[in-house]
């Protein structure tokens, strides 16, 4: 998904003047934040690689094969038999899969939208998902979402989860904004798409699970989608491994008082919510990390709250903007300034919802996301 950029300067004005009442280095920090902020992570991060930076690995004896096989049935005139026809749609749409991903020839999305119309020309009616998710990201022109209902509509009558889910990214694109209490919007097509087995939504699923810190029902997509996703599998281990870590680190604290070695712990802890490293941003998770490790004596958790609470919601709820603006906030001298450099490990999507079609001979070829 592509990051879309809403957030502008005078809301940071606005923050500046009400923080000035709670902590001035809260103004301080807020003079040396960008004006803009995306209000997604972007995709780069979580979701659809640059294709055009995705690498190529020398093809096996059968791949090479495969790929001029394909090449040649792919190119059959038009007036060839109805099964001949057939057979070069399938090898047009294979074709098409991999242009789009950059596994066996150079990744170029306008060659893949190419073949995905010869397909569809030919009558392979599953070329519809690679035409609707072209016109939802841009092959070679810009994303039209309108233009991607229409090949919705027909991908709905052969494969209604992934059309269920290709909605939900088109009525993403348009609102990015999630809904309350850090659901996403426009779930329903998520659930929907999931409950028939589609890997896209169950991965959707457990990210957003993971992110408000329900940990198992997380587990339970990323391991109902492992099945047909390697990426869900490795999300699936990030989060046992995060478990193990979690549980070891709670197992410690009982069998020990409580000292200023504790504090740090905590405040990394909530470090690694507030900026999603290991697992999706929690913010709710993080706030409550930094009292712990305020109430124990933490300088930087409680600078961190002063700038947290330095700007809040009218209803007084945190402010999801602005504790994204914060995630990268080094506040561990006396006057917090913004750090731009901070790596984040982030739980993954697959490269596009169409990945999970390619042939297995041709996704050993393709770089791992992010």
């Amino acid at each position: 998904m592509k990051t879309r950029l809403y957030f502008l300067s005078a809301l940071l004005v606005a923050a500046t003047s009400q923080a000035q009442s709670t902590d001035k280095n809260a103004q301080l920090l807020s003079q040396s934040l960008p004006d803009v902020a995306p209000l997604l992570e972007p995709k780069q991060e979580t979701g659809t690689p640059d294709l055009q930076t995705r690498y190529l690995k020398p093809l096996s004896a059968a791949q090479a094969k495969e790929l001029e096989q394909l090449q040649i049935m792919a190119t059959q005139t038009t007036h060839a038999s109805a099964h001949e026809d057939a057979v070069a749609a399938r090898a047009a749409w294979i074709l098409g899969l991999l242009y789009l991903h950059g596994t066996g020839v150079r990744a170029d999305a306008a060659q893949a939208r190419h073949w995905f119309e010869i397909s569809y020309d030919k009558g392979d009616a599953m070329a519809s998902a690679g035409l609707a998710w072209c016109e939802l990201q841009g092959c070679g022109h810009f994303p039209d979402p309108s233009q991607a209902k229409k090949w919705i509509r027909v991908l709905e009558k052969i494969d209604a989860p992934r059309a269920q889910y290709l909605t939900w990214v088109s009525k993403l694109q348009l609102s990015p904004i999630n809904g309350k209490n850090g659901m996403l919007s426009n779930r329903h097509l998520l659930v929907s798409a999931a409950n028939s087995g589609n890997v896209h939504a169950l991965i959707e699923l457990g990210i957003e699970s993971a992110s408000l810190n329900r940990t198992d029902k997380a587990l339970t997509y990323f391991d109902r989608a492992a099945v047909h996703s390697q990426i869900a599998t490795d999300n699936a281990k990030l989060i046992r491994d995060r478990q193990t870590q979690q549980r070891a680190a709670e197992q410690a604290k009982k069998s020990k008082p409580a000292t200023p070695a504790d504090a740090r712990t905590l405040f990394k802890q909530a470090q690694k919510y507030h900026r999603g490293e290991g697992i999706p941003a929690n913010y709710n998770e993080a706030v409550r990390l930094y009292k712990m490790a305020e109430r124990l004596g933490s300088l930087e958790a409680k600078r961190m709250l002063n700038l947290i609470f330095a700007r809040t919601q009218p209803d007084g709820q945190i402010d999801m903007l602005w504790m994204r603006q914060l995630a990268n906030a080094d506040v561990t001298g006396k006057t917090p300034h913004f750090n731009s450099q901070s790596a984040v490990q982030l739980l993954h999507r697959e490269p596009t919802p169409l990945y999970d079609l390619l042939p297995k001979l041709w996704k050993t070829t393709t770089a791992p996301p992010g």
